[in-house]
């Protein structure tokens, strides 16, 4: 398969269906691992662990092992990894945070690229014990990145658990006031609670904050369409 195609069928059509009819008899390394990525991207972590494994990409057949909850096969697979990179001293933090017990805190580039993609993928596999583990070390990712209360919430608020979702964006917004998303994922916390003159008034500061932003000004017009 031409890999112009292969990109456009994956990131711009997501035809995964036909993509896994395609690649599931190729000898080719690099469609292989897109073959991988559609099952991470279907929740089979199974089926993609094994690829990952197949392929000698140990951090990624370790971060499956995790997403079924097999922490102690992540372990084991991370400790062969003996170059270090972003995403490998990230995993090491990570299982830190899960086990409560934290040595190295993330940089603040580790936590941007990392955190909010783990954590959703985390909750969206219902596994709600290492989730607490992880938000509950929040302090510590602000250490190094004053965004982490954002990033959390931001998980929460499109995963629909807006009570705990506002908890961290209240922070957020004590520490990135300016920020206007902050603003805008307190509304939707509130129209959760049809507290629609609440959410008009966090749409208004979004707006002042970000000069316009057109997300916060969209969902103000419809609020006021509907008043």
């Amino acid at each position: 398969m031409k890999y112009k195609d292969l990109l456009t069928e994956f990131y711009v059509n997501k035809n995964y269906d036909a993509l896994k009819d395609i690649l599931s008899s190729t000898s080719s390394s690099i469609e292989i691992e897109y073959l991988a990525r559609i099952y991470q991207k279907e929740q089979n972590y199974k089926k993609a662990a094994e690829i990952y494994k197949n392929l000698g990409k140990l951090y990624e057949y370790g971060r499956c092992e995790l997403l079924q909850g097999n922490l102690e096969n992540t372990k084991q697979i991370w400790s062969q990894i003996k170059e270090e990179s972003p995403a490998t001293l990230w995993g090491k933090s990570l299982l830190e945070f899960i086990n409560l017990y934290v040595i190295h805190v993330p940089t603040f580039f580790q936590i941007r690229a990392f955190l909010e993609v783990d954590l959703d993928a985390l909750l969206k596999s219902k596994l709600i014990t290492y989730c607490e583990n992880i938000v509950n070390g929040a302090h510590l990712f602000m250490q190094n990145n004053q965004e982490s209360y954002k990033f959390i919430g931001r998980v929460f608020v499109n995963n629909s658990y807006f009570e705990l979702a506002e908890l961290f964006l209240q922070k957020a917004k004590d520490v990135c006031y300016v920020d206007p998303e902050v603003h805008l994922m307190l509304a939707k916390c509130e129209l959760q609670k049809q507290n629609i003159p609440r959410a008009i008034e966090y749409l208004k500061i979004s707006l002042e904050k970000g000069y316009g932003y057109f997300p916060a000004k969209k969902m103000l017009e419809q609020l006021e369409n509907i008043k």
